[in-house]
């Protein structure tokens, strides 16, 4: 949960750090970009004014008044450089003695960077007739060179820069405050789950997770979720539980009648050969049963297990025409009749024929001998059906959803008989090809059983 608290943080401190520093970047950038642009404007507005000025007059002897307000006398924010022939400063107004050499090689029509904190812009002149005079003297001008100080822009940037930066400081901590607690708070319905669900995992299997849609449906969502998962355990488990205590009910049964016929034989109770031999058959008979048993746990248990089935070409039609003649011989007296036509599937010919042999198995089991039984094949384009109908007794419809659980019957004694696991191995079975199984039973008109399974595909 830490980990997760620190994750969601981080995450929104770096988002939000991220854009409040892209705001500020732009911001600045823009801020600087229109303060520059404004002064290039100014300045190449002032340009073209004194160039036409200039070229308006017909020769012109410039003093040092004149000079002064050539360029309208906005002190701090324009200059001028005269330059004569060689590039020689004839004189300079509101420009830094020290840079007047540096400016006065702009020739630029437009305005660029110069020295250091200069924007500057140069006027050709040497066809203007234009002369500087000065102590008397009157110096030919051979171009003019209009300056903008930038250092004032420069300030008023530096000065946002530090604005902006701070604010992006104060807003940064805001936001790591404001994730800490919101992230909290919303965090808190997981460490109440977290919390609940240690409390299971330690043994408290009727705890369960909060719900509540009113503060976030998605954690409700996961609450119900995981509470399914806790009731699916639950049950899962209670169904280990019975399914142990049914199999060694099943087993104990057979296990303790051998066991007792054995410890008669030595004890010497069994003197008589003809005795002795029943004895052993019985021996043999329970031997066989929990044979039967472990057979039919571990078919449960592989395909529990998900165990791969063999994929061969079956014709369910060949296979049930099998059974039948087997379970015709099994019980000759049976009116077992086949109906059936080519269905071919892929699967395992073993299992489905143990389905199959499941299913016959229990309707002459639990039938009258003069009940009949119809095994139907029915070819389909994508599934083929099966069918096994008695004429028997039927089955009252409070067992029906019963009949597939393991060790299930009907008879609450549990006296001799079936497992309890041949209709839970069919639809295991069953399932595991892909296929479906159900039942449907009428008291006194008798009981159908009905599968599907896909068909084989060229």
């Amino acid at each position: 949960m830490g980990s997760i608290r620190r994750r969601l943080t981080v995450g929104m401190v770096a988002a939000m750090a991220v854009v409040v520093l892209a705001f500020a970047g732009a911001t600045t950038l823009i801020v600087s970009h229109v303060l520059a642009d404004r002064s290039r404007d100014n300045l190449a507005a002032t340009a073209e004014r004194t160039r036409g000025a200039l070229a308006a007059v017909d020769g012109i002897t410039l003093d040092d008044d004149d000079l002064r307000g050539l360029v309208g006398g906005q002190t701090g924010l324009r200059g001028v450089v005269v330059v004569g022939s060689g590039g020689t400063v004839l004189a300079s107004s509101q420009v830094d003695p020290a840079d007047a050499d540096a400016l006065a090689a702009v020739d630029a029509a437009e305005p660029v960077a110069a020295a250091g904190h200069y924007l500057a812009v140069g006027i050709p002149t040497a066809d203007l007739d234009l002369t500087l005079e000065r102590d008397g003297t009157a110096t030919q001008v051979v171009h003019v060179v209009l300056t903008v100080d930038t250092t004032e822009q420069e300030a008023i940037v530096d000065a946002f820069v530090t604005l902006v930066a701070v604010g992006a400081v104060v807003s940064i901590a805001v936001v790591v405050a404001s994730a800490v607690v919101i992230v909290g708070r919303g965090l808190q319905p997981l460490r109440t789950m977290a919390d609940r669900a240690d409390a299971v995992a330690a043994g408290d299997r009727t705890r369960r997770l909060p719900v509540q849609d009113r503060d976030d449906p998605a954690i409700a969502r996961l609450a119900r979720t995981v509470n399914s998962a806790f009731d699916a355990q639950q049950d899962a488990e209670h169904r280990v539980r019975a399914f142990v205590a049914d199999a060694s009910h099943e087993l104990r049964s057979p296990l303790t009648a051998a066991t007792g016929w054995v410890e008669l034989e030595q004890q010497g109770a069994l003197d008589d050969p003809a005795r002795r031999e029943h004895a052993m058959q019985r021996v043999a008979t329970q031997l066989a049963r929990m044979g039967t048993l472990v057979d039919e746990l571990a078919t449960l248990a592989r395909t529990d297990a998900g165990t791969p089935l063999a994929a061969e070409p079956v014709d369910l039609g060949a296979l049930a025409a099998e059974v039948v003649e087997d379970a015709r011989v099994v019980d000759p007296d049976r009116r077992i009749r086949l109906v059936a036509a080519p269905a071919p599937v892929l699967g395992d010919p073993t299992r489905l024929a143990q389905v199959l042999r499941n299913l016959v198995a229990n309707a002459t089991t639990h039938t009258p001998p003069d009940a009949a039984v119809t095994v139907t094949v029915t070819p389909g384009a994508t599934r083929h059906q099966v069918t096994v109908a008695d004429t028997g007794p039927g089955i009252p419809p409070a067992h029906l959803p019963h009949l597939f659980e393991r060790f299930w019957r009907a008879d609450p004694a549990r006296g001799p008989g079936g497992s309890g696991l041949g209709l839970a191995i069919v639809q295991s079975l069953v399932e595991a090809h892909g296929g479906t199984v159900a039942v449907t039973s009428t008291p006194g008109t008798g009981t159908t059983f009905t599968l599907t399974l896909p068909a084989r595909t060229p």
